[in-house]
């Protein structure tokens, strides 16, 4: 391990799919850079995904992926298990065994939500690793080799970066793009995914300056997290709480930047379809927060125009009509009047 490069702390939130974290966790030890841990924060599955990870780390998981071949020469993996409770006193060094990488598992005990369980983790490599990045990785992807090297290039380019994020493309159709960054239309309350669907012909192949990153992955500098306090808010609990990080980072005066050359497949909303109906509620009512938060008076009133004459009807019948979940609007309309009624 060079310790001349940057240590970058690498957080994967579980929550009942161990099958997509040990395909990620697979790609992430193929990678090309070195001076990196791994945490993975368990967020009070009740599955077997604490089983199966300890078993993967012992080498007597074989994993099959379409993106790359399994490699048995790097295991066993050094676990260290700590509970939510142990992480600010347990003391780690004599834990580390320097001949093998080391996966440290964080055990919650309870499901901490999205923004909570990645700053428990965030927390956790603050207090007890060398950190100077830290990402935050969604458990359903699959990362390219050659994913660290460019991200840190960038960041590293300036001091005016705060945050970098890949070219992320659909893991089931690989050469399509999914997002290179996102743009806020803030009168209408959309948060736009820049490239999404198009077919990848090098059109986003330079360093771009955006609005925000997908929080699928984002790299931000420790600097950027000390000047925050909370990374996440945990007012959302789910959705939203990466924008409004991102928009958070801006506030601070650092840039944000998609870098093409780090690239990642994610599956598409793998953790929403176990909980479809959650997830209406909570994007009907984030949206709120967040405009509530960030937008101008005159923005604000727009987007409530643009929600009640289309946004809300577009919701409700993509999800009772197309999606046939005829219950889906009673969450949807739950969460848009606890939004309506979120004051700051």
């Amino acid at each position: 391990m060079n310790n001349n490069k940057p240590h970058v702390s690498i957080i994967i939130l579980n929550w009942n799919g161990w099958e997509d974290t040990l395909e990620c966790l697979e790609s992430l030890y193929a990678t090309n850079y070195e001076n990196y841990n791994i945490i993975v924060v368990d967020n009070g599955s009740k599955d077997d995904s604490i089983e199966k990870i300890k078993e993967y780390c012992r080498g007597n998981f074989e994993i099959e992926s379409p993106f790359f071949k399994y490699n048995p020469h790097n295991k066993p993996i050094n676990l260290i298990e700590l509970n939510k409770d142990d992480i600010y006193k347990t003391e780690l060094s004599s834990q580390i065994n320097t001949k093998f990488s080391n996966l440290y598992l964080l055990k919650n005990d309870k499901n901490y939500g999205f923004a909570d369980g990645n700053n428990i983790g965030i927390n956790f490599a603050l207090n007890n690793l060398p950190t100077d990045y830290l990402m935050l990785l969604n458990n359903d992807t699959v990362v390219d080799k050659n994913l660290i090297v460019p991200l840190l290039k960038t960041a590293e380019s300036d001091p005016r970066i705060g945050m970098v994020g890949p070219k992320i493309y659909s893991y089931d159709r690989p050469s399509e793009i999914q997002s290179v960054g996102f743009s806020i239309k803030w009168s209408l309350g959309e948060i736009v995914s820049i490239g999404h669907t198009e077919k990848d012909e090098g059109q986003y192949d330079k360093v771009n300056n955006v609005d925000c990153v997908s929080g699928c992955l984002m790299l931000i500098k420790k600097e950027v997290i000390q000047k925050m306090g909370k990374f996440l808010d945990h007012e959302y609990f789910l959705y939203y709480e990466d924008m409004d990080s991102c928009v958070r980072t801006r506030k601070l005066g650092y840039e944000i930047c998609v870098v093409p050359d780090s690239r990642i497949w994610h599956k598409t909303s793998s953790t929403s379809k176990k909980v479809a109906q959650t997830a209406g509620y909570y994007t009907s009512r984030n949206i709120f927060i967040f405009m509530k938060k960030y937008s101008q008076k005159n923005q604000y009133y727009l987007f409530i125009m643009y929600y009640f004459i289309y946004k809300l009807w577009y919701s409700i019948g993509l999800n009772t009509v197309y999606y046939r979940d005829l219950k889906a609007f009673i969450p949807i309309l739950r969460g848009t009047k606890d939004g309506l009624a979120w004051k700051k």
